[in-house]
C-alpha cells in the first residue's frame, strides 16, 4: 500500500511539473506579435502572420516584403474583416504596393491583434516605418566648381540605422544645391541643381552593397556661389527633405584651353592653367582621354608638371572634330585632396595649307603672266569693238540730223509756193469764212 501510494505521489508531481512547462511553450507558441516591444521597436517578425498593435497608437506605418512578383498582401483586422489594396477605407488608410512590397500607413489603426494573408517573404522582417532620416558626412566649407566628391551617410527608421537591405530599396535619396540667394555670388536666383543619388548597391563609387553606408558620388556642375545642400528622401508614400549648412563653390581653379598646330605634322595641345592662390602646383596629376574624327582613341596621364601653363602634347593622327575627357587630381592650399571632371570638351583641327615649291611658284607666275596677257587682249578687243560701235552711233546721228534739216527746208518753200498761189489763197479765204460762221450760229444757239 504504501509503494502504491508512493507511486501516486510521483506521478502527481511529475504532471504538476510538466503542466505549467507544457502551458509556457503553448503560450509561447500563441503568443501574438508585439509592435513596440523590445530595442528594435521598429522590426516586426513575421512569425503565424499575426502582429499586435496597441491601444496608444494613433498612426503607424508598415512596410510588408513579399516573394518576388506575388499578389499584394491581405490586411485583417481584429474583428475579422478584410482590408485589400483595392479595398480599403480611404480616409483612413494609404496603401501603395509593389511587386515585392507593400507600404500601408493607418490613421487610429484598431488596437488589438491583425493578422496578414499573402506570400510574405520569410528571409525578411516587415518593418514598422517611422520617421525615416538620412545623415550625411558634413561638406567641405570650399567646393570647386566641376569637383567631384564621395560623401557617405546613413538612413535612419527613427533612430535605429536601417539594416534591412529590402527596405533601402524602397527609398530613393537625391541630393540638390539650392542657391542662398545671397546677391553676393553669381548664382544668385539660380534654378535648384541636381548633384548626386545615394545608394547602397555595391555599384559605382559604393564598396559593399547591403553594409547600411549610402554613397553618393556629387558633380558640381553647377554655377559658381553659396549653396544649401539638401537631401531629398522619398518613399512610396511620402517625402522628407534634409538642408545642410551653407557651402560656397569657388570659380574652378583649373582651366583648359587647346593649341592648334599650325604646320602640317605637327602636335596639336592642350594647355592647362592654375589659379596657384588656390591650389599646390606640386599636387596636379592628370588623366585624359582623346576621341579622334578617324574613330582611335588614346590616353594619357600626366604625373609631373614643373609649371603652370603646362602643355599636353596631342599626336595630331587626323583633321576634323577632336573629343577630350580630362580628369584633374590636385590638393588645395587648405590641405584638402579634390578632383575635378572635365567632359565634353572638343575641338577643330584644320589641315593647314602646304607652302609651295620654287618649281610650284615658277608654274604660278607663268599661269598668272599668261592669265594677264589673255585679259590685256580681251580688254583691247573690247575696246575696239566699242569704238566701232561708237563711230556707226555718230554717223547714224549726223545722217539723221542732215535728212531731218533738208525735209525742213523743202518743207518750207513748199509752204511758200502754195502762199502765192491765187487758187490756194482763195480756198484759205472760203475755209477761214466757213469757220466763222459755224462759231456765230454756235454763239446764237447758245442765246436762244
Amino acid at each position: 500500500m504504501s509503494l502504491a501510494r508512493f507511486l501516486i505521489v510521483l506521478w502527481v508531481c511529475l504532471v504538476s511539473a510538466a503542466l505549467p512547462l507544457n502551458a509556457q511553450q503553448q503560450t509561447e507558441q500563441n503568443q501574438p506579435m508585439q509592435l513596440m516591444d523590445g530595442p528594435m521597436d521598429n522590426m516586426l517578425p513575421i512569425e503565424g502572420q499575426r502582429f499586435r498593435i496597441d491601444a496608444d497608437i494613433e498612426e503607424i506605418t508598415l512596410l510588408f516584403f513579399r516573394e518576388p512578383n506575388s499578389q499584394p498582401l491581405i490586411l485583417i483586422k481584429p474583428d475579422g474583416s478584410k482590408w485589400y489594396d483595392s479595398d480599403y477605407p480611404l480616409e483612413r488608410v494609404t496603401w501603395y504596393t509593389d511587386p515585392n512590397f507593400d507600404m500601408i500607413k493607418i490613421v487610429d489603426p484598431e488596437p488589438g491583434p491583425w493578422q496578414v494573408a499573402g506570400r510574405v517573404d520569410k528571409q525578411n522582417k516587415a518593418i514598422i516605418v517611422s520617421e525615416v532620416r538620412f545623415e550625411a558626412e558634413p561638406l567641405p566649407k570650399q567646393l570647386f566648381q566641376n569637383e567631384r566628391l564621395k560623401v557617405e551617410g546613413t538612413l535612419y527608421n527613427g533612430t535605429t540605422p536601417v539594416s534591412t537591405a529590402r527596405f533601402r530599396e524602397t527609398v530613393v535619396l537625391d541630393v540638390l544645391f539650392v542657391s542662398s540667394n545671397n546677391p553676393d555670388f553669381d548664382n544668385f536666383g539660380a534654378d535648384p541643381t541636381r548633384v548626386a543619388e545615394f545608394s547602397d548597391n555595391g555599384q559605382g563609387h559604393d564598396e559593399q552593397a547591403g553594409d547600411g553606408v549610402f554613397t553618393g558620388r556629387f558633380a558640381l556642375d553647377v554655377v559658381p556661389g553659396e549653396y544649401l545642400p539638401t537631401y531629398q528622401l522619398e518613399t512610396p508614400l511620402y517625402e522628407r527633405s534634409f538642408e545642410d549648412e551653407a557651402v560656397v563653390v569657388e570659380h574652378q581653379p583649373v582651366t583648359i584651353d587647346f593649341q592648334l598646330a599650325e604646320e602640317r605634322g605637327a602636335d596639336n595641345g592642350i594647355e592647362v592653367s592654375l589659379d596657384e592662390k588656390l591650389v599646390n602646383p606640386s599636387s596636379v596629376a592628370i588623366n585624359g582621354s582623346v576621341s579622334y574624327p578617324n574613330g582611335e582613341e588614346r590616353r594619357f596621364s600626366v604625373t609631373k608638371i614643373d609649371s603652370f601653363p603646362h602643355v599636353i602634347p596631342l599626336d595630331n593622327l587626323a583633321y576634323g572634330k577632336h573629343l577630350v575627357e580630362l580628369t584633374v587630381f590636385a590638393t588645395s592650399n587648405q590641405g584638402r585632396e579634390f578632383e575635378l571632371q572635365f567632359n565634353n570638351l572638343s575641338f577643330i583641327s584644320v589641315e593647314p595649307v602646304a607652302e609651295p615649291t620654287a618649281e610650284e611658284l615658277a608654274q604660278q607666275a607663268r599661269q598668272e603672266a599668261v592669265r594677264k596677257a589673255e585679259l590685256e587682249r580681251q580688254q583691247r578687243e573690247a575696246e575696239e569693238q566699242q569704238l566701232i560701235v561708237n563711230l556707226i552711233i555718230v554717223a547714224a546721228v549726223n545722217v539723221v540730223l542732215i535728212a531731218g534739216a533738208i525735209s525742213f527746208v523743202w518743207w518750207r518753200r513748199r509752204s511758200k509756193r502754195l502762199n502765192n498761189d491765187p487758187a490756194t489763197a482763195q480756198k484759205n479765204a472760203e475755209k477761214a469764212e466757213q469757220k466763222a460762221q459755224k462759231k456765230a450760229q454756235k454763239k446764237a444757239a447758245k442765246s436762244e
